[in-house]
């Protein structure tokens, strides 16, 4: 059963009998448990009444995960369609690895969508849903997406050049400049993905993740399996739940100043995800550590977790139709 999601930044809609039809964007946001999908404009609104999330078993069989892929968009399909919206493409925000262009899922050993590794998602997709021939089908990157959506419509949208971060499963980045997501370019790394630079024995996603925050947490003394928890903790007074908040906010502060930071030039850093609805607890040590850092003017929380990666899946579509929706630095 779906959930209707998100009741901000809709706009006034009309509904059938509308005179000119109204391009929209359907999208879809891949999460480990769930999938958020709804209709946009390329205005970034979000249609009121055709966003839902919808249950996804993603260590279920290949043929499952196609099924509520291509349910979870048809009920936003369909909502455009009752609604006269003329469809102008669909977008797939979507971890990795894969095959953004040819829609072919490289999944392996990340512990979700075992089952589609080598399967051509794009294909399957496209005879089970009810758009016209021509229709362009894009995936893409989901941090990728999400910093898009803040770019353009969230927080770092007054600035020129933005790294924005997603913390929750594993650490996830991407960087912007004027509004364009840069892949390659001073101070970035490749894809974009800061995490998996070296740090300490191991990659920064290492040490900056809901593992790691509850791996440090049981270190102190501490016991729970869930990071919600330990900053309900944390806010209580827990000392120990403080700490790992702040070590953490310290340890990536103090990574960023001396690596990516600088060298791109990034005026302003944007923290989302899951982990990132606790930002308050780890801002301080994360803007200290950063303090020295000249370039940096804005340390910000994302201002929509929930769906500024549609915003951006959107905001593909629409820049698609013009080019390459991703540039050089």
């Amino acid at each position: 059963m779906s959930n209707v999601l998100f009741s901000s930044n809709e706009i006034d809609w009309q509904f059938p009998g509308m005179e000119n039809q109204k391009q929209v964007a359907v999208c879809m946001d891949v999460g480990g448990t769930s999938l958020k999908s709804g209709i946009l404009t390329a205005e970034g609104s979000l249609v009121p009444g055709s966003h839902h999330d919808d249950p996804v078993d993603s260590h279920g069989s290949a043929e499952g995960i196609i099924r509520a892929f291509a349910s979870s968009l048809r009920g936003s399909l369909d909502a455009a369609s009752a609604a006269r919206c003329a469809v102008a493409g669909v977008c797939i925000a979507i971890c990795g690895p894969f095959d953004y262009a040819r829609g072919i899922s490289l999944m392996r050993g990340v512990g979700k969508y075992e089952a589609l590794y080598g399967v051509n998602v794009k294909e399957r997709l496209q005879g089970m849903l009810p758009v016209p021939d021509g229709t362009p089908l894009l995936f893409d990157i989901d941090s990728s997406c999400f910093a898009r959506g803040e770019v353009w419509f969230g927080a770092g949208a007054p600035f020129d050049r933005v790294i924005v971060f997603t913390v929750g499963s594993g650490l996830g980045s991407a960087f912007a400049v004027n509004r364009r997501i840069v892949l390659e370019g001073p101070g970035v790394p490749w894809l974009g993905w800061i995490a998996g630079q070296p740090h300490r024995n191991g990659i920064l996603n290492d040490a900056i993740s809901r593992d790691a925050l509850i791996r440090r947490y049981h270190e102190l003394g501490g016991r729970t399996p869930d990071v919600e928890a330990v900053a309900r903790r944390a806010r209580a007074g827990d000392e120990r739940a403080q700490r790992v908040f702040e070590e953490m906010g310290a340890e990536l502060g103090s990574f960023l100043a001396g690596h990516n930071v600088k060298e791109f030039g990034a005026e302003c850093l944007v923290f989302g995800g899951r982990i990132c609805r606790s930002f308050d607890l780890f801002a301080g040590p994360l803007r200290e550590a950063l303090r020295q850092t000249a370039c940096v003017r804005a340390v910000l929380a994302a201002a929509d977790i929930e769906a500024s990666a549609l915003r951006g899946a959107a905001q593909y579509v629409f820049d698609s139709g013009k080019g390459d929706a991703h540039a050089p630095v």
